[in-house]
């Protein structure tokens, strides 16, 4: 069950590949001997989760050899030449334990069948002291329980328990001791299982006073399993999965490794993400602060702080809005500075023309050739704009109108630009020139374009200073902010009329949790009970909850509404794409919607629906946009009905 623990269990598989992308500082495609190499020469800070065990990174450095190149096509085959390292440091942890396990009592002095703390110790070899996984156990520890009341706390399977406190006792200490007893517990699970149905507290209770709705026997054997696979380190959704298709009637185990296949199947390599600057030292002294300020220039030396390389690939990256990193963008290819815009656009007519693209006077100087067509043109209008498609940027969100020409298509280029003219703008800036000014990109470029539709983004980078989109966002931004909100899909299972409410459904809905949510929606006027039952719909799951009507209301479905609040109000669901799965989130260009939801308070949760809501709207296409950029889920983009160029509520 090595399968499941890499790819199931957070912080494996992923700190595996994340390690490999910071070590090659985003250097992929490159030969698997670097990655060795550097394997053997950094230090546990610059490493994830199990690399920071020496020993482990090293096994894992020789387990590369069949890997000829690391890359996205080759992630998968990376943890799994991880797994082989972890393999072999189990196996001999396993060897020394099965000495200890033959030294253990059959039968506890304390009358009991489980071996106390100090039974464990002594059969430990002379001189060897127990790990703290031996001290912490949890099994270990029901030695007490059983002693007392064998039937209210029963003991594990013989041959299961003796092999897994002698592996306790020689593992020793820190996440790889861990691992050890984890996987056994996956290779074992069954016994676990039968174990954990056998205490009392597992067994199903009968109705009464104090159990309403008790549990039956395949609930029982469903939260005992999730028990034990919560115990084997593995995530409440994935235990939650697993039990589920176990107690339908497939195996526990095959299950697992159902799930970790399709984990394994979507494995890439992460992308990198720059350490922070180390912080300068503060001089002391006002004597120093002035020959800092002066950069020495009194004892005629160099200033202290030379102005690093590449500033403005640095600006680039730490820039948190869209809209910012356009404008550091433009200036890179045209600079200018404050005093000298405002003196171009106090110098008359003309000069104010020039500013403006307009043709009043001496136009402002271009890259030649196609590049110049989408260069920006002084500094009122963004790239690729003209006065006329700027002044009538209002028409934005009709299907067919002169503005939606310049929509915004996503993050990697301005809104107007393809992928190969945002390519030759950014060679137009850097001084190359082409022939013509108004060739048609050739056939090859076109075919190599759609392609390779991310090279041209990734040129953007490299000439921005190698800024990476997949940087968090910074806190306070938009963008930050739609990381909190927790968007997924859901399927309404079961539709219904509030009591005594004429416009108010409640709705239970299924987002890839245990039990659906209970959502009280205003759907009356909008659609029937029959158009919403087994309807897939977006849900707003970590909504604050509130009753209405004496019903709780634990998430939000959203919808497009056209004039909301009047009486001709229009309104239309959210529709994930066909074959969406229950529970998966929102993806916006680089931003999944939720995936920093796990840290954030429900308390103040409307604050950051009420920064968010705002730049929700439909656009001409029919499609939900955040700042214009399309939600996704793997399957596609998320759409509505009918309704363009409308918000989102």
């Amino acid at each position: 069950m090595l399968a499941p623990f890499l790819w199931l269990n957070p912080g494996i598989a992923t700190g595996v590949l994340k390690t490999t992308s910071q070590l090659l500082k985003g250097e992929v495609p490159s030969p698997a001997d670097k990655l060795s190499s550097l394997l053997g020469s950094v230090d546990a800070d610059q490493c994830e989760g199990l690399l920071k065990d020496s020993g482990l990174r090293k096994t894992f450095a020789g387990s590369l050899g069949s890997i000829k190149e690391i890359s996205d096509s080759s992630a998968a085959a990376i943890v799994d030449a991880f797994g082989a390292a972890l393999e072999k440091q189990v196996k001999e942890i396993k060897a020394k334990a099965e000495a200890v396990a033959k030294a253990l009592p059959k039968k506890s002095a304390s009358g009991g069948a489980v071996p106390t703390f100090s039974e464990v110790c002594a059969a430990l070899p002379k001189g060897q002291e127990p790990g703290e996984v031996l001290k912490l156990d949890w099994v270990l520890w029901h030695s007490s329980g059983h002693a007392q009341d064998p039937k209210a706390v029963p003991a594990l399977k013989e041959d299961v328990l003796r092999d897994r406190l002698a592996l306790a006792a020689c593992a020793g200490s820190g996440p790889i001791a861990q691992s050890v007893l984890a996987l056994q517990v996956l290779d074992n699970l069954d016994a676990y299982v039968a174990w954990e149905i056998m205490m009392k507290g597992s067994q199903p209770s009968s109705a009464g006073l104090c159990v309403t709705a008790p549990f039956n026997k395949d609930q029982a054997k469903a939260l005992a399993t999730r028990r034990v696979l919560l115990n084997a380190g593995l995530p409440v959704e994935v235990a939650a999965k697993a039990a589920a298709k176990a107690t339908s009637g497939g195996g526990l185990a095959s299950a697992l490794k159902e799930l970790a296949s399709s984990a394994r199947s979507a494995a890439v390599i992460p992308m990198y993400t720059a350490p922070p600057a180390p912080k300068q030292p503060k001089e002391k002294g006002e004597g120093a602060a002035k020959d800092k300020s002066s950069g020495g220039a009194a004892s005629g030396g160099k200033p202290s702080t030379p102005a690093a390389a590449g500033a403005i690939g640095k600006l680039h990256g730490a820039t948190a809005t869209q809209e910012l990193q356009w404008a550091l963008l433009a200036y890179q290819m045209r600079p200018r500075t404050t005093l000298g815009e405002a003196a171009l656009q106090s110098g008359g007519a003309s000069q104010q023309a020039a500013a403006r693209g307009t043709s009043g006077g001496t136009k402002a100087e271009q890259p030649a050739g196609f590049a110049g067509v989408w260069a920006p043109v002084g500094a009122t209008l963004p790239p690729g704009h003209t006065p006329y498609s700027w002044n009538h940027e209002e028409a934005k969100g009709m299907q067919q109108s002169f503005a939606t020409t310049w929509e915004p298509t996503g993050q990697d280029f301005p809104p107007g630009h393809t992928p190969y003219s945002w390519e030759k703008v950014l060679g137009g800036a850097a001084g190359a020139s082409t022939a013509t000014s108004s060739s048609a990109p050739a056939p090859e470029a076109k075919a190599k374009a759609k392609a390779q539709a991310a090279a041209p983004a990734a040129k953007a980078k490299a000439a921005a200073g190698g800024a990476a989109s997949g940087d968090a966002p910074a806190e306070g931004s938009e963008e930050a902010a739609l990381c909190k909100l927790d968007f997924r899909c859901g399927r309404i299972r079961e539709c219904g009329r509030v009591p005594d409410a004429d416009s108010l459904y409640l709705l239970k809905v299924d987002v890839g949790e245990e039990q659906p949510r209970q959502v009280v929606s205003s759907l009356v006027k909008h659609y029937k009970e029959d158009d919403l039952k087994d309807r897939q719909v977006v849900v707003y799951c970590n909504i604050k909850p509130g009753k209405m009507r004496g019903f709780e209301s634990q998430a939000m479905v959203l919808a497009a509404t056209k004039d909301k609040g009047a009486d001709n109000e229009v309104c239309e669901l959210l529709a994930p794409p066909k074959g969406a799965k229950e529970g998966t989130r929102v993806v916006c260009g680089n931003l999944e919607a939720g995936s920093t939801s796990a840290n954030v308070s429900t308390k103040n949760i409307s604050k950051v629906w009420g920064q968010v809501q705002p730049l929700l709207q439909t656009n001409g296409k029919k499609e939900a946009t955040f700042k214009g950029t399309v939600f996704t889920m793997p399957e596609g983009p998320v759409t509505v009905g009918s309704l363009t160029g409308v918000g989102i509520y």
